[in-house]
């Protein structure tokens, strides 16, 4: 239940502002008004999630994206004015795939009704060039966690072309007999990652053009090379596995947790064996003695590189 809250009322990672994305973005605070609806719907799901676990149970996945938009459509089917029209709508032209719309859906509007066209995703990056060499930092230093993926290219791809497959006549004729688009938008959420050796940066002191001042935030270091970032005394920490990135973690008092020093052998192991990324989270206890985030942190190889092999996804 939680992740789906942060699903729908955690902040965009986008500028609903930026003139080149104008109009084309869902905004935070029509998400916050979203979560401030659905509170009492939250709060009954998490009485009696059964209903979500299966059909998360019924879309197995390994992949976040996916995950992500499993919640989504969750939730859009549980709003009583929205209606899903069609979810992973491919578009072909002749016999080759050029996209597909991640969402169509109805949805009311002071004319009637409106149809839009959502585009989805949740992305983390990890901002990459030294910050005395290029800060404010571009879009282009940012790449995830496999070094497979960049952020600018990742939103020209959104914007250029999945939100204008409407557009096109392969587009359109992918479209179900009647649906006329009215609207296209992005809905982008996730974290960007800033080097641990520059101290905390919050998105206060960063300016990114076309990223939102609010954006979720968290550190990286290269394993070796940095030492490990603690920001509280006494804390204790955890890895996450890959489906649950989303929201900050919270964990039951008897929950299996590191020290410090611990945390920093289970990383020596698994980097003897590995290049794969971790995403850490650091933890402290509350006034219940229950366990709750307070940062979070990529730990990649010593050699992980900026310069791998960027495509587009």
């Amino acid at each position: 239940m939680r992740d789906l809250a942060w699903v729908i009322g955690s902040p965009s990672l986008i500028d609903a502002t930026h003139p080149p994305y104008a109009d084309h973005v869902i905004s935070d605070a029509w998400c916050t008004e979203q979560l401030q609806n659905s509170a009492d719907w939250l709060i009954t799901l998490d009485e009696n999630p059964a209903h979500l676990h299966q059909l998360i149970a019924a879309r197995p996945t390994r992949r976040l994206g996916h995950y992500f938009e499993t919640l989504i459509i969750y939730w859009l089917n549980h709003q009583p004015d929205t209606q899903i029209i069609a979810a992973n709508l491919q578009v072909m032209d002749a016999s080759r795939t050029i996209g597909e719309y991640d969402l169509l859906i109805r949805t009311p509007h002071r004319s009637g009704w409106q149809i839009k066209h959502w585009e989805v995703a949740v992305k983390f990056y990890l901002q990459t060039e030294p910050l005395n060499e290029s800060w404010p930092p571009t879009l282009h230093t940012f790449l995830g966690p496999s070094g497979h993926d960049r952020l600018d290219l990742k939103l020209a791809r959104i914007f250029q072309h999945q939100l204008r497959l409407g557009e096109t006549e392969s587009g359109l004729a992918a479209l179900p007999p009647g649906v006329t688009l009215d609207k296209t938008q992005a809905f982008i959420k996730g974290y960007l990652f800033y080097p641990a050796s520059a101290g905390i940066i919050t998105p206060s002191n960063v300016e990114l053009s076309g990223i939102s001042g609010l954006h979720l935030f968290g550190w990286w270091c290269r394993h070796g090379q940095t030492p490990l970032p603690q920001y509280e005394e006494n804390s204790s920490w955890i890895i996450l596995p890959l489906l649950r990135w989303l929201a900050p973690a919270r964990l039951a008092a008897e929950a299996d947790v590191q020290t410090h020093a611990e945390i920093c052998n289970t990383l020596a192991e698994h980097f003897n064996v590995s290049d794969e990324a971790l995403l850490l989270v650091e933890l402290q206890r509350n006034q219940q003695n229950t366990w709750y985030e307070i940062a979070r942190g990529f730990v990649v190889h010593e050699k992980w590189s900026a310069h791998t092999n960027i495509a587009q996804t």
